[in-house]
C-alpha cells in the first residue's frame, strides 16, 4: 500500500466479511502475529497483519514515527481494505497505537483488544522502571555495530519471555530482525519514550478487553497506566511479555468470547 510514499507490507489469512487488523509490537513484523492467526476460526473473517512503518517489509522512511503518523497509516489501510468497522488487537508498542487509533478515529473500530501494553512510555502512571528499560535498550542501540544489530534485537526479545519461544515465533522474530534498520529502530525507541496517551484512555468508547503476561519483565509488575481506560483485564498465566505467542490458545480462551467467535 502506498500513501505519502509511504509503503506498508501486509499479509491477509482469510477473506469473510468481518476484518481483524493485528498491530505488532516493538522490532517485531506482522508475522509475529502468525502463530495466534492461524488457530483464529477463519470462517467469515478476514486477519490482517501489516508490518507496522519501520519494521519488516515496510518502508522505513528517516522521519516520520510520530504515533499520528502510524495513526495515518493504519487509516489510509482500513479505508483501503474497504470493511469498517474492524476489530483491532495490539501488542505492546502496536498496542499503543491501537488505544489511540480507537480514540481518536472511533467509527473506524468495532473492538479493541491490547496485549501487555502501555499508553506510552512518557505517562508518568506507568511503573517508572519502564522508561529506564527504554532508556537502557536505546543506549545499547546506538553504540551497536549494524551488522550486530539483529543478534541485540534478538536477545532482548528472548530475555521478555517467560516461557522458551516456538521454533516457529524464533524463525519468525529472526526474518523481523533481519531486515531491522538502526535509524528505524532508534527513532521507534524515541516514540516510545516520548509518547504519553493517557489524555485519550477515557475517551476510548467501543468494548476494550486488556490482557497481560503474569510474568511480564517489561512492564516489571508494576501498574501500566491503562486504569482510565474502561475495560474488561484478563492475565495469562505463565507468560511473559508475549502471551500470544508462548500461549496462543490461553489467549484465544479470552480473545474469541470477547470478538463474538465461536471457538
Amino acid at each position: 500500500m502506498a500513501g505519502s510514499r509511504i509503503r506498508i507490507h501486509y499479509q491477509i489469512l482469510g477473506d469473510g466479511p468481518k476484518t481483524v487488523l493485528f498491530f505488532h509490537g516493538w522490532a517485531m513484523n506482522g508475522a509475529s502475529w502468525l502463530p495466534l492467526a492461524k488457530r483464529f476460526p477463519q470462517n467469515g473473517w478476514r486477519l490482517v497483519m501489516p508490518d507496522l512503518r519501520g519494521f519488516g517489509r515496510s518502508d522505513k522512511p528517516p522521519q516520520g514515527y510520530h504515533i499520528d503518523d502510524y495513526m495515518r497509516d493504519a487509516v489510509r489501510l482500513v479505508r483501503k481494505l474497504g470493511t469498517r468497522p474492524v476489530d483491532i488487537i495490539g501488542h505492546s508498542f502496536g498496542g499503543t497505537g491501537a488505544i489511540y487509533l480507537a480514540a481518536r478515529i472511533p467509527h473506524l473500530v468495532r473492538r479493541l483488544v491490547v496485549l501487555d501494553t502501555i499508553p506510552g512510555a512518557a505517562n508518568p502512571l506507568i511503573d517508572p522502571g519502564v522508561a529506564r528499560q527504554f532508556a537502557r535498550i536505546r543506549a545499547l542501540v546506538e553504540r551497536t555495530r549494524r551488522d550486530h544489530l539483529p543478534t541485540l534485537l534478538m536477545r532482548l526479545w528472548r530475555q521478555s519471555f517467560h516461557l522458551p519461544p516456538s521454533d516457529e515465533s524464533l524463525a519468525l522474530q529472526q526474518e523481523a530482525v533481519d531486515m531491522a534498520e538502526p535509524h528505524a529502530i532508534l527513532a521507534t525507541l524515541n516514540t516510545i519514550l516520548t509518547t504519553d496517551i493517557g489524555y485519550w484512555l477515557s475517551r476510548v468508547r467501543v468494548p476494550t478487553l486488556v490482557m497481560q503476561g503474569a510474568a511480564d519483565p517489561v512492564l516489571h509488575g508494576g501498574p501500566d497506566g491503562l486504569d482510565a481506560l474502561s475495560a474488561e483485564r484478563r492475565i495469562i498465566p505463565g507468560t511473559g511479555h508475549y502471551p500470544h505467542l508462548e500461549n496462543p490458545d490461553g489467549v484465544l480462551a479470552h480473545l474469541l468470547p470477547f470478538l463474538g467467535v465461536a471457538p
